[in-house]
């Protein structure tokens, strides 16, 4: 709360700015995107005159760049307020690339990104990379839009779905090895998606949450999930205090997870009782309360519901780790073997279809606000729900570790 009064109130420093025109330094932050026609990239480090201020500054451009993640960039154009998880905005701006970032990460990820492009289609090829490591600038835009109309866009961004896929298989390949050398592999798998997605704060929370829990299983302790978020929330917010006062994703991402780690044990313990669950089952248990606790925020914000989220996420989403899979082996292969991006080409084409189709159904999603106190009262009943259900089933949640 100390940190986080102290960014809000040097974020005042942009309403100086704000309606005239400027010239805006800044580190793009990620990969960019494309919104009606324009590139969008999101700046930090932002420097405007001799004022360094915090916080993140969006930019659309037509200039002929394309600035990668970590290029300073000089932006000319007005400066407009900002929304969410940016505090300023820039509009038709004029873009020039004054430093070239030398990451030998980044220039792995662009030539992956180039050979998987050589060997896919380009809307299967946008949807692999964006299941794998997170890049969404390749997604079509049409695909794009119908991912957001279905609740599908976590599919595509770098997050703790992503990681999670990653350290189980690591588990699964090191399971008859030593604890160590499968502290080692989870570890190298954690640290190289993170640096490779980027520090995106879905990417914080999850790279945190997961080497915490790999850190906790090799010494043969587990670590109750509510201890666990609240330890997340509190060290990433002490990173980037902007999170908890203005980023949507972050508290998504927070609430999606609480839904998984929380919510779901319950509904599976209250269904299935001692039995486990077989994997489609657990994941429309984990898809449903991950959606539940994220609804009404969603609802309140952007004034929207997807009525086939679910049934979107219940088809999909069991599919994405094969995906990922078949993304790394055609992109890996592309050089020596290309045939081995066929089994790619037809999952990926299958999962495209799919989605479009499940978005061109009109009611696919619906306008509905949500009041402040019906917010209140949504996750009111939420918390009732979830306490009933944890006095009926007497759900012990340090009998499994998060990971496992």
């Amino acid at each position: 709360m100390w940190r986080g009064t102290q960014q809000v109130e040097a974020l005042a420093g942009y309403q100086a700015y704000i309606g005239q025109k400027v010239i805006v330094t800044g580190t793009v932050s990620d990969d960019s995107t494309y919104d009606d026609q324009q590139r969008v990239m999101m700046l930090e480090n932002i420097m405007i005159g001799n004022d360094h201020l915090p916080g993140k500054v969006r930019v659309k451009t037509l200039s002929p760049v394309a600035p990668s993640r970590g290029d300073v960039v000089e932006v000319r154009s007005k400066l407009y307020g900002g929304f969410g998880n940016y505090q300023a905005a820039l509009y038709f701006a004029d873009v020039r690339v004054t430093v070239v970032a030398h990451d030998p990460l980044s220039a792995l990820r662009r030539t992956f990104a180039a050979q998987v492009r050589s060997v896919l289609p380009d809307t299967e090829a946008g949807l692999g990379l964006g299941f794998l490591v997170g890049i969404k600038s390749a997604l079509p835009e049409d695909l794009n839009d119908n991912l957001k109309i279905l609740g599908l866009t976590h599919i595509v961004v770098a997050s703790g779905f992503n990681l999670t896929v990653l350290v189980r298989l690591a588990r699964r390949l090191f399971a008859k090895s030593s604890h160590y050398q499968m502290t080692m592999a989870c570890g190298v798998m954690i640290i190289g998606f993170v640096l490779v997605a980027g520090l995106s704060p879905s990417m914080v929370r999850a790279g945190f949450v997961a080497g915490l829990c790999v850190i906790a299983w090799y010494y043969g302790r587990r670590v109750h999930p509510v201890l666990l978020l609240s330890l997340a929330a509190a060290v990433t917010a002490l990173i980037n205090p902007l999170y908890v006062w203005s980023d949507i994703g972050w508290w998504l991402s927070f609430l999606a997870f609480a839904g998984v780690m929380l919510f779901a044990p319950l509904l599976q313990r209250r269904i299935f009782g001692e039995r486990e669950p077989r994997f489609i089952g657990q994941i429309i248990i984990e898809t449903l309360s991950a959606q539940l606790l994220t609804l009404p925020l969603i609802m309140m914000i952007f004034n929207t519901f997807s009525v086939l989220s679910l049934v979107a996420n219940i088809l999909v989403v069991p599919l994405v780790p094969v995906g990922m899979l078949l993304t790394f082996v055609a992109g890996v292969s592309a050089a020596f073997v290309p045939w081995l991006a066929w089994p790619a080409t037809w999952l990926l084409s299958y999962l495209t279809n799919l989605v479009t189709w499940l978005a061109s159904v009109p009611w696919a999603s619906v306008p509905i606000a949500l009041s402040l106190p019906m917010f209140i009262m949504a996750y009111t009943i939420l918390l009732a729900v979830g306490l009933h259900l944890w006095y009926k089933t007497h759900h012990d949640y340090l009998s499994k570790s998060v990971i496992e």
